[in-house]
């Protein structure tokens, strides 16, 4: 049985930064109350932003937190190497832009970033000149 985007994108924030599961599992508790208990999944957006992207990563880039940047690495490297692509625009959108935007954080990653988000983000660096 083949997941979801979805599934795919909670499974590998579980996998990869165990520091984002209180945020995920938040998001979910969310959901159900939200719909009455007939659904947990909160959607990969929602999921990337709210349980990783805002409470983890970010703050990991500017607290510098080493350990916390490298587990956000190898979930940027799954993510963009999944061959997913409705995945890969979801980190276009909201992790590559986001460091692109601000190039301070990108200075603080790019010496963790991986081929696949190295190659990410000079496709995306022309639209930050």
């Amino acid at each position: 049985m083949t997941t979801s985007d979805s599934e795919f994108v909670r499974n590998s924030i579980w996998e990869h930064v165990p520091e984002a599961r209180p945020f995920v599992t938040e998001l979910e508790e969310e959901e159900l109350e939200l719909t009455n208990g007939e659904c947990s999944d909160p959607g990969m957006y929602s999921m990337l932003s709210y349980g990783f992207m805002h409470p983890v990563f970010r703050p990991a880039l500017e607290e510098s937190t080493m350990e916390t940047i490298v587990h956000c690495a190898r979930l940027i490297e799954a993510l963009l190497g999944s061959g997913r692509p409705q995945v890969i625009e979801l980190v276009s959108i909201r992790v590559t832009d986001h460091l692109l935007g601000f190039p301070e954080l990108w200075e603080r990653f790019a010496g963790y970033a991986g081929p696949h988000m190295r190659f990410e983000a000079d496709l995306r660096r022309e639209y930050y000149r």
